[in-house]
């Protein structure tokens, strides 16, 4: 019987949002303005008088910008989901937007102008470039720029109206477009196609330049060998023209320093920046606005005492107080190298809480018996490893029962497909990794279990999201023999699914699952069977971290985007899930159960729901 309960809410951990890059505009009087893209808002700075202005996105848009874009003629341009929108930063209005339903996900990936004004832009993830002018509000598709390809993350016209766009991640590329005639080609061999990103910009000088030496999207400005681009053709260049954006990523700045100010520093999770005008003294502006605050990650408990987690986009290092109730922001300072991503599984031995992270596989020793701090000698948590490709976008971790190791695994780099098997020594701090070649070939460890053995469980995802193609067609369970340090066995536990996306090992070596389409099975590793299975599909989908054990293990909890299940474990070993309580605002996170609360994170908030029969 579902029991009507009223989750609480405590708060917004990380009241913080992310810089996803700005731009410098400047208008035909020479005024300027700096504008940075943000989730749900852009914020507008006169950098003369600092005074700033927050607008909002059209329709209550929460989404991500990724790239942002200052038109000659001093406008604004960004793209937030499928919302691409033109705005005035000095008269602060949102000039048009509109909705592109072209069954794109992402719109305005990169951006470039031509000679008339008129816009082009890229989208994700059927690479597309788009035309928009202001004037008409019109906007025309050319289509697809490249048939396998994701991620068309660099776009810039020459001075004859050739479009060039810069391609990865599985087979790199550099395409030459002409709008008017449609005439499109390659212009990387196919020979030299192969994992990577190609790049393009628009030099100071006007020229475009580019390279495809880069093996990440991350990489591109490190190349020894770079062409010139002009009239859909390529030649080598011996030198290169600096380009209109300044910074990497979510850093970056387009026409910073072209103008009169130069931002040296841009800082909006802490609310500042540094900027510096010709011939003046750098200083320091406040950046004030509203935000719905960083959506959080996994949860994961330490001491009986703490909540700890990060939040996403960005990365903050937080902990509640499950006594006061009290959350505390350590900021992103504290976690070396942490930037927009997140730490996304944990696991604990000791007294050494194991975080595993995205962007690049990143390894965190947090020790629970200090505190959190960052000093110019020490800091607490530690980051001890990367591990770039193989485990590029961590999702699961266990604690082994022999006290020493952890278990992880996830998804691999950019254009990649079938992430690897970490196993961590917490003593010696050093990392293994079993290849997935030696496990499942092309698809990726997301789930773990430790059965009384030793051996390990894991469940598979065939998804590649960092745009590598495949041919998998479902994901799989395994078990791995701890002691010979080798596969045991694989079977396919429930046809089709494309992930088995939660594992939870009982006492009696049962192990209940949960795939990504939303089945709740139980297998028996034993008999190698698939014993019991339920669709709960229609209560939503599973969180990262979606099973927890009530502390008189009488009862599994598992939690889903809009409610939680309950399972006896008193009685038969295949007892069914019954819906426990729906929940009014959805799931995003999990899940911590301490004292009869069931912690989870719905966006950027922590929210909790009591649990019968503590």
């Amino acid at each position: 019987m579902t029991v009507n309960r009223e989750a609480i809410e405590h708060g917004i951990p990380v009241n913080a949002a992310e810089s996803r890059t700005a731009a410098i505009c400047i208008s035909k009087e020479g005024k300027e303005r700096l504008v940075i893209a943000a989730k749900g808002f852009v914020l507008v700075v006169d950098p003369d008088t600092e005074k700033t202005k927050q607008l909002f996105f059209p329709e209550k848009n929460k989404e991500y910008p990724f790239a942002s874009f200052s038109s000659e003629d001093g406008l604004f341009y960004t793209g937030a989901g499928n919302m691409l929108m033109a705005i005035d930063p000095f008269q602060e209005v949102i000039l048009d937007y509109q909705r592109i339903d072209n069954g794109e996900e992402i719109v305005g990936f990169s951006f470039a102008e031509d000679a008339s004004g008129q816009i082009y832009f890229t989208s994700y993830p059927g690479c597309h470039l788009l035309q928009y002018c202001l004037k008409t509000k019109t906007i025309l598709d050319h289509g697809s720029m490249d048939a396998t390809e994701k991620y068309p993350a660099s776009v810039a016209l020459d001075r004859h109206g050739w479009v060039y766009i810069g391609v990865g991640t599985e087979r790199k590329n550099m395409i030459a477009y002409h709008p008017e005639t449609r005439e499109k080609k390659s212009l990387v061999p196919q020979n030299e196609r192969t994992r990577g990103a190609g790049y393009v910009y628009k030099g100071v000088d006007g020229s475009v330049y580019g390279s495809w030496e880069a093996g990440d999207l991350k990489d591109v400005h490190d190349s020894s060998k770079w062409h010139i681009f002009l009239d859909g053709n390529r030649t080598p260049a011996a030198g290169h023209s600096p380009s209109l954006y300044t910074g990497q990523g979510f850093s970056r700045i387009h026409r910073n320093g072209q103008g009169t100010h130069r931002v040296l520093e841009l800082n909006l999770p802490e609310g500042y920046i540094v900027i510096e005008k010709q011939l003046g003294k750098p200083k320091r502006i406040a950046l004030p606005y509203e935000s719905e605050g960083a959506a959080l990650s996994t949860l994961v408990a330490a001491n009986d005492q703490y909540i700890y987690g990060t939040s996403m986009h960005p990365l903050h290092l937080f902990r509640f107080d499950l006594g006061s109730k009290e959350s505390k922001d350590f900021g992103g300072s504290v976690i070396e190298k942490g930037g927009g991503g997140n730490i996304a599984a944990y696991a604990v031995q000791g007294s050494k809480m194991i975080g595993f992270a995205y962007a690049g596989g990143k390894v965190y020793e947090l020790d629970l018996q200090q505190e959190i701090h960052l000093s110019e000698n020490s800091r607490n948590p530690n980051l001890i490893k990367e591990e770039k490709e193989h485990i590029h976008r961590p999702r699961c971790a266990v604690s082994h029962t022999d006290g020493v190791h952890i278990i992880w695994g996830g998804f691999p780099g950019y254009g990649m497909a079938g992430g690897g098997l970490g196993i961590y020594d917490v003593e010696a701090r050093t990392n293994t990794v079993i290849p997935h070649s030696s496990i499942v070939p092309n698809q990726s460890t997301v789930a773990l279990g430790i059965l009384s053995s030793g051996d390990i469980l894991g469940g598979t995802s065939i998804e590649t999201p960092g745009g590598a193609s495949t041919d998998e067609l479902e994901g799989k369970l395994y078990v791995f023999d701890w002691a010979k340090k080798k596969l045991a066995f694989v079977i396919s536990p429930i046809q089709g699914s494309r992930e088995i996306s939660q594992i939870f090992v009982d006492s009696r070596d049962m192990a209940h699952g949960l795939t990504a389409e939303g089945t709740y099975f139980v297998f028996d590793p034993s008999t190698r069977e698939v014993v019991y299975k339920k669709d709960i599909s229609e209560y939503g989908s599973p969180v990262r971290n979606a099973f927890a054990l009530s502390e008189d293990q009488s009862a599994l909890y598992c939690l889903l985007s809009k409610a939680v299940f309950k399972i006896d474990m008193s009685g038969d070993r295949n007892a069914e899930p019954h819906l426990f309580a729906e929940l009014k605002e959805n799931a995003t996170s999990g899940v911590v159960l301490h004292k009869g609360n069931l912690y989870y994170g719905s966006g950027s908030r922590l929210m909790s729901v009591k649990v019968d029969g503590e």
